[in-house]
């Protein structure tokens, strides 16, 4: 199936307002922020999220504002507005943790985790990966958490987009020699490819994540090396 155009989205937006179908109009909302999120149009993608937040607030379900604060959490993430994504990500917890959405709270820690990483905290984000971990080890495989896991794709569809921009980084970290330039995001990147099925692939990035940060002294880093080898074992 062809997807919509944003074009497309928008006047679909227009049509369930004019009807006043609330859930033609939350669904319209959802759709066009992702499609805008997509196209990295974020702070239009933030301006529908907030809009179906809004929405749901006084009668939405627990399951429709945990996913509202979740994908409007996820956009200011994209955003690198990390401390309003973490708002919105701890109130999306809270609901999924009261309505056993296990799919749910792995994505919300998963961008916790790598949130902490970013920010060099590197306890904090081990402490989040395991707790993934043990989610994803508890979690039966059942229709219900199947269908949870199709309404936190986008979780999925942003980390993909944060592995091209540390790859291309990277890249040109390399290009230009600079060795601090490819340490950075290549220790960035190792966690996100536990979680987009890469975990083949890991072990060639820390072999020189460890020789660069043995070259520059980064002892931060050189400590926290055996504790995500660690993790990633247990995976």
């Amino acid at each position: 199936m062809t997807e919509l155009s944003i074009a497309d989205l928008e006047d679909d937006l227009k049509t369930m307002q004019e009807l006043k179908d609330r859930e033609g109009e939350l669904r319209a909302l959802r759709n066009l922020g992702f499609a805008l999120q997509k196209n990295r149009q974020f702070t239009k993608a933030a301006s529908c999220f907030n809009k179906a937040l809004n929405q749901v607030r006084e009668n939405g379900s627990d399951e429709e504002k945990a996913v509202s604060h979740a994908s409007l959490g996820c956009v200011y993430w994209e955003m690198a507005q990390l401390k309003k994504a973490v708002t919105h990500f701890k109130s999306a917890l809270e609901i999924q943790k009261q309505i056993q959405d296990t799919p749910g709270q792995a994505g919300v820690l998963t961008l916790m985790g790598i949130t902490c990483w970013r920010k060099c905290q590197w306890e904090e984000g081990l402490a989040y990966f395991s707790e993934v971990r043990e989610l994803r080890q508890t979690d039966s495989p059942s229709t219900a958490n199947r269908e949870g896991e199709g309404n936190y794709i986008f979780f999925r569809e942003a980390i993909e987009r944060a592995v091209v921009t540390l790859q291309n980084r990277v890249s040109l970290g390399r290009e230009q020699g600079t060795p601090l330039k490819i340490l950075q995001p290549l220790f960035a990147l190792i966690p996100l490819y536990l979680f987009t099925a890469r975990k083949h692939e890991i072990d060639p990035l820390l072999r020189e994540a460890t020789s660069l940060t043995e070259q520059l002294q980064k002892r931060d880093i050189q400590g926290a090396i055996p504790k995500l080898q660690a993790v990633i074992a247990r995976w």
